[in-house]
């Protein structure tokens, strides 16, 4: 017989044919903890409650349930669909949603660190030009705006591993930055280089997914309703079902961020589709740099040697070049270690020139276009971390904590006080969250090697067997569902696929297969169970009132929600809530900020973009006292500077976004090697410095002069090996 607490209630309070072993006389805390209150209360013990109230759970009615169906079920189920999904991939929106919502802290760190990524494109496209100045769209700004977009594009497109880092790294420099490279021996303008990324980019941009709107709509609703569920906990209600269902509504509440980080780190309508056409594209550029009448007419053009291009013998590889540069989209947190090829691209761009130049760096637009190619004097390639990636890490750690925290304070000092089935399931769901996520960078390291299961698949990378399996069953079930033999002909076709995968597997495909992708189901199954615990009382029997998870409670109180009023529970409350609602609205704010900043760079119609980019720079210079100065930025490096002894970069490694134009005097460029990276700077054969520049000893800087622009500086220099060198006059 499932227990009624409202008679039992009474039944405890109202007789004296109990046994007084019921009675609980143990310590308590929170408004219970002071004597005061504990004198104007009887409680009692579990073992009590089990004989008097009977086992079992005493389930809401329908009516309750209803309630929260509408109030949270839906609007969250309203939030799942506007999901980025992929069409017509069910195993892929599968394991995509159990990854989302089993591992959110994983799936938030990545697609932070994507959106940061296209946000320092946009900063590129906006710095390039003044202030007040926007070109019309056959200008240089116009190609650099579309060079820019591809490369965050490719940063949702994951690379075979084992690629040649290097040369995959000049591939794509010559692809998004160069217009000297010529597609066909016959000079053809409808098949030049400019032309052709012109045309991509814009093809990306009328397949970019739209529908933002939705997303906001479905994210008012989830916000109304916390809001209900806010006034109606304080409400007198009488019950205290109104706080727990707030605490439901405080551990989802990181799921509209996640849902929200989409509309900024955006995925094409047909993912495979623009995978296809962006190594198509990049295979023309290979074509082009193994012609050998094309690269020597390139190499003419550049003013450069064919030692210069040694690197592109390693284009002939066809497994790693060849129409499968990219092998699969990995945007949105999908797929694990997934690092993007633009930030090394950009870092790179950054510390060579455009951070020291800093607004309107593309004034003259060859000397620019030539330092875009030939990024730093040193590169590592493609790398695949780096340690700035902790912020994003951090920021997706605060933001899940922050939020299922809130509901854990709640649930935890709401009596009976202590450890239960509530904030026990909580703190499981958010301990496994982080765990996994650990793990997963744990392992990260093991994927350097090349020789992973994903690499000897080609580009089928992200099909393990269960995936192929499934779908190779559910097309093969979808022609006849009676033909019995075309079941079995998938299983036995499963089944030897699975051993022969099974015999390929290395450490890191063993540590996902077998351990993450389990650990995501099965916190994203945990997370179902206590959403309907919540919404049908699965929670109400003795054991989960008692909360007997950890050293305190034990006990049950058998008072209402006014009393807890009374007692000052609502402080506890009140703190939950504020914690979980500050990690919400600071997140919605970035959020939506970076949304608007960087939609220039993906919007279709140009009079709209440049509209965009001028409201953004609006934005930016009247809001500008809201971000870290450059000189904070400065102080902080040479503090660092005197505790670890040593100044790892003279200069300014990132662009900041400013709104005045520095005036530089640009020195002559020596490309050093067959690397041919360029410097701010360069030296003569005997160590002498060209065109002016710095010495050892220090670096040259201006200030700003009367009209707020900065006065003239000279870009600080790279210090080089003694190598062989090659001048190149940019100054022409």
């Amino acid at each position: 017989m499932a227990p009624n607490f409202a008679e039992c209630r009474i039944k405890f309070l109202n007789t004296s044919s109990y046994d007084k072993s019921f009675i609980y006389d143990g310590p308590t805390r929170g408004i219970f903890a002071t004597n005061a209150t504990r004198d104007n209360v009887t409680l009692i013990t579990v073992a009590g409650c089990r004989r008097l109230c009977q086992t079992g759970n005493e389930y809401y009615a329908w009516k309750d349930s209803s309630a929260t169906i509408t109030t949270w079920v839906l609007p969250v189920i309203g939030l799942l669909l506007q999901a980025p999904f992929e069409s017509n991939e069910f195993w892929r929106t599968f394991w995509a949603l159990a990854r989302w919502t089993g591992s959110p802290v994983a799936s938030l760190s990545y697609i932070l660190w994507n959106i940061k990524v296209t946000s320092k494109c946009a900063l590129m496209v906006d710095m390039a030009t003044m202030y007040d100045e926007v070109p019309d769209q056959d200008s240089q700004f116009a190609q650099i705006r579309d060079s820019f977009y591809i490369l965050s594009v490719m940063n949702q497109y994951t690379i075979k591993q084992g690629m040649p880092a290097v040369a995959a790294e000049r591939l794509l420099r010559i692809a998004l930055f160069s217009d000297s490279l010529q597609l066909t021996a016959i000079e053809d303008r409808t098949r030049c280089l400019v032309k052709r990324r012109s045309q991509l980019a814009s093809l990306i941009r009328r397949d970019r997914k739209k529908g933002v709107v939705p997303v906001f709509i479905c994210l008012m609703w989830f916000l109304f309703s916390l809001a209900i569920s806010i006034q109606a906990a304080w409400g007198q209600l009488g019950s205290n079902a109104a706080a727990h269902d707030m605490a439901l509504g405080l551990l989802l509440a990181w799921l509209p961020i996640l849902i929200l980080t989409s509309i900024v780190d955006r995925n094409p309508v047909a993912a495979n589709s623009i995978l296809m056409e962006l190594n198509s594209y990049l295979d023309d550029i290979r074509s082009a740099l193994l012609d050998p009448g094309l690269r020597n007419t390139y190499i003419r053009d550049t003013g450069r040697t064919q030692e210069d291009f040694a690197w592109t013998d390693a284009l002939n590889n066809e497994d790693f070049f060849r129409q499968a540069f990219f092998t699969q989209f990995a945007g949105q947190g999908r797929v694990r270690w997934h690092y993007g090829v633009a930030h090394p691209i950009l870092e790179g761009i950054e510390r060579t020139f455009m951070a020291d130049w800093g607004r309107n760096w593309l004034k003259e637009p060859e000397r620019a276009r030539t330092l875009l190619v030939l990024g730093p004097d040193r590169s590592a390639g493609l790398t695949w971390f780096d340690f700035r990636m902790i912020w994003q890490i951090m920021s997706s750690v605060c933001l899940v904590c922050g939020t299922v925290g809130g509901a854990f304070i709640l649930s935890y000092w709401t009596p009976t006080v202590g450890l239960g089935c509530r904030s026990g399931g909580y703190l499981i769901f958010v301990v496994v969250a982080l765990g996994t996520f650990a793990l997963e960078l744990l392992v990260w390291p093991l994927m350097h090697d090349g020789t992973g299961l994903s690499h000897r698949r080609g580009q089928f990378a992200s099909e393990d067997p269960i995936t192929l399996w499934g779908s190779s069953l559910e097309r093969r079930l979808s022609y006849d569902g009676r033909n019995r033999s075309r079941f079995v002909g998938a299983v036995r076709d499963g089944l030897s696929k699975m051993l022969f995968w099974g015999s390929r597997l290395t450490l890191r495909d063993c540590m996902e297969v077998f351990l993450l992708r389990p650990f995501e189901i099965g916190n994203f199954l945990w997370l179902i169970y206590i959403v309907m615990a919540q919404t049908f009382g699965f929670y109400q029997n003795c054991d989960c009132m008692a909360s007997t998870w950890g050293a305190h409670g034990g006990y049950i109180d058998f008072e209402v929600y006014q009393f807890y009023i009374e007692h000052g529970v609502t402080y506890y409350w009140g703190f939950g809530v504020a914690l979980s609602c500050a990690m919400m609205t600071t997140a919605f704010a970035f959020i939506v900020t970076e949304y608007c900043t960087q939609s220039h760079l993906s919007t279709e119609d140009y009079a709209d973009a440049a509209q965009g980019l001028r409201r953004t720079r609006c934005f930016k210079k009247y809001t500008y006292f809201l971000g870290v100065p450059g000189y904070l930025i400065e102080v902080g490096k040479r503090v660092c500077h005197k505790i670890f002894g040593r100044y790892v970069d003279r200069g300014r490694r990132s662009l900041v976004w400013t709104w005045k134009t520095r005036h530089l005097t640009i020195p002559m460029i020596v490309i050093e090697d067959s690397s041919l990276r360029g410097t701010g700077g360069g030296r003569s054969e005997d160590g002498s410095f060209l065109d002016g520049g710095e010495t050892d000893g220090g670096e040259t800087d201006g200030g700003e002069t009367d009209d707020g622009t900065d006065a003239s500086v000279e870009i600080p220099l790279r210090k080089m090996q003694p190598a062989r060198r090659q001048r190149i006059d940019l100054r022409r």
